[in-house]
């Protein structure tokens, strides 16, 4: 009731005051009427005094009824006056000084009103915005969307979201991003919209996204393993590369503890390098792993603290490289140091033994034959046969010392060629102890050679036959005058065993410790003060060790020493059968004058090879360079050529050549002082047929010419007929 009289009396106009006037008389003069007996009126007065008086009464009644009520309505009116002021006030203190755009719409989308935050925002003038349609601030691909949103809020506004994001344009043509809230007011039949620019956060958002995108990508794709370890040694996150290091699924190391792939050990390193990130230091650790696929790897750990608000130890950030490759390279440097050094030392030794040993028998032999050449006439013959025993013996020792100073240095550059054949082990070890006699006879030193039976082996015969030297001169040189060395041969099962045993000086057990130690140099003088090089038993080991035997020394000090060493023997008799038949064959079969070509400058050595060839009946004629023997052969019939690889003009390989070049089948065989495998291989691709290393072995060259020589079909008649006999 209060709010109708309310907004009757607001409304400030003469037919509403007028309508306020009559209205509180009518309601007196009811009031009148219904209190006071009209009959009691009609008795004593005139109709029209009762009117009279009911008017004079009412106008008082009337007049203070309506002075009442006003005050009344007054005093409320003015309350609601200067609420509702307020009201408008603070709505257009909050419109204007809001930092969101606002607007307020009408029903048919008009825009009515825009705060300042809007024209600030988007650039627009009231005049291009007021009374317009909204739709002029939207991107046609968001009307749709909008309209779509604003109809859910209407029919369901309890599950749409409040806030939609949004986009507007701007007056320059840009497009902004914004979060817009709406609210209706059905009152007044209209709807507010507050729009909050976030152009500039979903840039950075964009951006941030983008950035933790592109180093995921870059995190994922690094050849480095990267991981974040709790306080626990627990995996939080890795990346491909560090599942892969680990050796498990990618994607399956985070939640797996350390723990799982390293030992006690490690794991304790691992939790004291924690303790030290603990106080904010970064650490870098080297760790062996046990991956999932049981392999071995070293991870070389460089890992960061990471710490809470608090700042309390949260985590380590790691990055793992795997270092095992490099592990290996550096310990192979420290290795190669190591033989470096040794190298070194043994250069140092090779070179004090030049300088000692073999300058000095050398010396001695040029002046005993610059003697013998001036004074040839003052000798009788038995003191020039004497003499030239003398260089034998010296020229023999010097050669072998020589030829063990060259097997060792090629054992210590690791070039060893290993090149095993079927021999007669019996005649190789009775031809060492034939060329060891006169230095035995000269301290009267008998040697006995004992051999059951011709025992065959599959074996390098060079690298045995230096085994056996170096033994049988060393109990030589240990062994007193008069004294005596046995030398034997056994098959032992699958070994073939051989024994040098001599009645000498003895050994302590310290020494023969230490026989075959390449660090500590084990070279005593002998019993006549003879001198060695302290590397030859050292050589006999690495030699009987590449043929997977074994080599050992029993001694007794003042009674002599033993020393054995076994190598496989052959076990296929068929293969004997057929090296017996071809030794035998060479003994008792010469060839038939057949003319050999050698190449060789050197005056000792082609006496030597011509030597080799008389002996088997062979003629031969001597080129000295590379092109006479080109021109010899051209205008010669040679069966065989031998062929020397170092010539003055053009050297033998050059000379096999030119030689191929008009005649594909002519043998020719390299004779040379290197004696290495690439040495060789160079030979056989130049075009030779066969290889022989200087000093020449006469049996060894013999073999190789009748195989050259000698028809197929007549040697595999002999071989049947033998064997039809057998």
């Amino acid at each position: 009731m209060l709010s109708f009289f309310h907004r009757l009396i607001k409304r400030d106009t003469p037919d509403h005051k007028l309508l306020l006037a009559i209205l509180p008389m009518v309601i007196v003069l009811i009031l009148i009427d219904v209190y006071i007996d009209p009959n009691s009126w009609f008795e004593h007065q005139h109709l029209l005094w009762t009117a009279l008086i009911k008017f004079i009464i009412a106008i008082p009644l009337t007049g203070f009824f309506i002075f009442s009520l006003s005050k009344i309505l007054d005093h409320k009116l003015s309350k609601t006056k200067i609420a509702l002021q307020t009201s408008e006030e603070r709505f257009r203190t909050i419109f204007e000084k809001n930092s969101s755009a606002m607007l307020i719409l009408e029903p048919d989308s008009t825009v009515s009103s825009c705060n300042n935050a809007f024209f600030r925002m988007t650039g627009y003038s009231p005049a291009e915005v007021v009374g317009k349609s909204w739709t002029n601030l939207i991107p046609e691909s968001e009307l749709e969307r909008i309209s779509q949103y604003n109809r859910l809020r209407r029919h369901h506004a309890q599950v749409v979201p409040d806030n939609l994001e949004i986009l507007f344009k701007k007056k320059t043509g840009e497009i902004g991003v914004g979060l817009m809230a709406v609210f209706s007011d059905k009152l007044i039949n209209q709807i507010i919209a507050s729009i909050t620019d976030i152009t500039l956060r979903k840039e950075m958002e964009i951006s941030l996204r983008e950035s933790e995108e592109k180093y995921r990508k870059l995190i994922e794709i690094q050849g480095e393993g990267f991981g974040i370890v709790d306080a626990d040694e627990r995996y939080v996150f890795t990346n491909p590369a560090a599942d892969i290091m680990m050796g498990v699924p990618v994607g399956t190391l985070a939640g797996r503890n350390l723990k799982e792939f390293v030992d006690e050990k490690t794991f304790g390193l691992i939790r004291e390098q924690t303790s030290i990130r603990k106080k904010g230091a970064q650490s870098t650790y080297e760790m062996e792993i046990l991956r999932a696929d049981g392999a071995k790897r070293v991870l070389l750990v460089t890992a960061t603290p990471t710490f809470n608000g608090h700042g309390e130890f949260e985590s380590s950030l790691g990055i793992f490289i795997d270092i095992t490759d490099r592990k290996k390279i550096e310990n192979e440097l420290m290795r190669n140091e190591s033989e470096l050094k040794a190298l070194n030392t043994t250069k140092d030794k090779l070179f004090s033994i030049i300088a000692h040993d073999l300058r000095g028998p050398i010396g001695t032999s040029s002046d005993l034959l610059e003697a013998m050449i001036e004074n040839h006439d003052d000798f009788s013959k038995e003191e020039q046969l004497k003499m030239l025993e003398i260089l034998h013996n010296s020229a023999k020792s010097t050669f072998n010392l020589l030829e063990t100073l060259l097997n060792w240095a090629v054992i210590q550059t690791g070039h060893v060629v290993f090149k095993p054949e079927l021999f007669n082990l019996t005649k190789c070890i009775d031809s060492v102890v034939g060329n060891l006699l006169p230095t035995a006879q000269s301290k009267n030193i008998n040697i006995v050679y004992r051999s059951v039976e011709d025992i065959f082996t599959y074996a390098d015969q060079n690298m045995i036959q230096t085994v056996v030297r170096n033994l049988i001169g060393n109990a030589i040189k240990y062994t007193f005058i008069g004294g005596k060395i046995d030398v034997t041969t056994n098959n032992q099962g699958n070994q073939s065993e051989i024994s040098i045993a001599d009645n000498g000086m003895g050994m302590d057990t310290e020494t023969i410790n230490n026989l075959f130690s390449k660090n500590i140099n084990n070279s005593k003088y002998g019993t006549e003060n003879e001198k060695g090089t302290g590397l030859g038993l050292v050589l006999c080991k690495e030699f009987i060790v590449k043929h997977g035997g074994h080599i050992r020394a029993e001694s007794e000090l003042g009674k002599g020493s033993t020393f054995i060493f076994d190598i496989p023997k052959v076990q296929n008799q068929d293969e004997t059968l057929i090296k017996k038949i071809n030794d035998e064959n060479l003994e008792q079969n010469k060839f038939d004058n057949e003319l050999i070509l050698i190449v060789e400058d050197e005056d000792i050595n082609y006496q030597v090879l011509c030597s080799i060839l008389k002996s088997v009946n062979l003629r031969y004629e001597r080129a000295t360079t590379g092109h006479e023997a080109v021109s010899m052969f051209l205008h010669n019939k040679y069966k065989l050529i031998l062929m020397d690889v170092q010539l003055p003009e053009m050297n033998g390989l050059e000379a096999t050549m030119k030689i191929r070049e008009n005649n594909s089948e002519i043998p020719i065989v390299a004779v040379t002082a290197y004696a290495s495998d690439p040495a060789r291989k160079k030979s056989l691709d130049a075009g030779c047929n066969d290889f022989v290393a200087k000093p020449v072995n006469k049996t060894k060259l013999i073999q190789i010419i009748h195989r050259h020589l000698r028809n197929t079909r007549s040697f595999q008649y002999i071989l049947n007929e033998t064997l039809k006999e057998n």
